[in-house]
């Protein structure tokens, strides 16, 4: 596919109107979809400096002159996972930030946001497993970049505008601005929440909104997001009880993404919750929480053997689930650790369609037999 490739330049591109053909990296690997708004000039420097390439049969340009584009051995430019470790950082020092008056904070939480897109659109699964691979540091900064990936994923695959694309994100990154100091607290704790503490969870939602538009945020559905993000459909959420039309799609995104982290995630006084086992309560929801075509989104696009688990193959191998597969239960495993062999330095891809190559169980992240170098896993360069 390389040799059909041309490198593009800025007059090719095009601020505010839908791409007139899909963008690829030099290797050919696809980047950005067609019809996708880039929004900025900053978003189009970084694609550019990043290497973005045309595909001359889908540019209407002559297929007999192409421009050869030299192609690059592994390791893969840049690292999604580099990117969102980086996001997490400056989140901390964002958010500590919103109330600094020499900050613009709608600028500092859009240009994370940009960044977030930029991880997704290099490699979507890369981006999905950083939800169970990256180290965890502060949780609810950790939690809110999570939330960010997998709502901003779930977003595109609904095919939001772009602008309301980036309001999401937004509005995952920032939904609990009120109370981070909370939840480092309730990460540890192993009492039962005090009546205070009830309280504050009650009030976040509005605290966050007030506290944004503090720091002058005026994204309408920012803003809205932010405060609906704990109803339910059927009207029993808070802090507002919508119900129905009141209750945004774009906020039942961010509030199945928040739910579904917060399970997989340890706790100072459970295991996470299995992955099937989170599947099956949305699927056991029936409407009551969010609509049921954001369910099943949320179902088919996570599949049983999301990118970032660890899973053990009937073959006794044990590996990192690195890519969906053709159906939710044949996800592509990179094998990591060999009966009789232990370690492998370099991983072997499996194809857990094929029948001696099923999935037996998922293991959990610290099991004593889990490990593994994502470097040499996914390939990208973390340099």
């Amino acid at each position: 596919m390389t040799d059909g490739l041309i490198r593009l330049k800025v007059e090719d591109i095009t601020i505010g109107v839908p791409l007139p053909w899909p963008i690829y990296d030099r290797n050919g690997t696809f980047l950005i979809k067609k019809d996708f708004v880039i929004q900025s000039e900053s978003q189009v420097e970084r694609l550019l400096a990043h290497g973005a390439y045309g595909l001359v049969a889908e540019m209407g340009l002559p297929v007999e002159k192409p421009t050869v584009v030299e192609v690059v051995s592994k390791p893969k430019d840049f690292s999604p996972f580099k990117v969102l470790e980086d996001v997490t950082s400056r989140l901390a020092i964002t958010l500590a930030n919103n109330d600094n008056p020499d900050v613009n904070f709608t600028d500092e939480i859009m240009s994370l946001v940009e960044d977030i897109q930029r991880a997704c659109f290099r490699d979507a699964s890369a981006a999905l497993a950083s939800l169970f691979i990256l180290e965890k540091g502060s949780y609810p900064i950790k939690h809110s970049v999570d939330v960010a990936v997998l709502s901003g994923l779930m977003a595109g695959k609904r095919g939001l505008e772009a602008e309301n694309h980036a309001s999401v994100i937004a509005a995952a990154l920032t939904m609990n601005l009120a109370m981070i100091g909370l939840q480092e607290i309730l990460f540890q704790q192993e009492t039962p929440l005090t009546e205070e503490q009830k309280k504050q969870i009650f009030n976040h939602p509005r605290q966050s909104v007030a506290m944004l538009q503090q720091a002058n945020v005026t994204d309408r559905l920012w803003l809205k997001c932010v405060l609906a993000h704990h109803e339910k459909v059927n009207g029993t959420g808070y802090p507002n009880k919508f119900a129905g039309s009141q209750y945004p799609v774009e906020a039942q995104l961010i509030a199945l993404a928040d739910q579904y982290c917060a399970r997989m995630s340890p706790r100072a006084y459970r295991q996470p919750l299995l992955h099937k086992g989170i599947l099956r309560d949305i699927l056991l929801d029936d409407g009551q929480t969010v609509l049921p075509v954001i369910a099943t989104l949320f179902i088919k696009e996570l599949g049983f053997y999301p990118p970032g688990l660890i899973v053990q193959l009937i073959s006794g191998e044990i590996g990192v689930v690195t890519k969906c597969g053709e159906n939710a239960d044949t996800p592509i495993v990179h094998i990591c650790y060999k009966p009789g062999k232990g370690d492998l330095r370099l991983p072997i891809q499996r194809n857990t369609s094929l029948g001696g190559n099923k999935v037996r169980k998922i293991l959990l992240s610290d099991d004593p037999l889990v490990t593994f170098d994502r470097r040499s896993v996914w390939r990208f360069n973390e340099d």
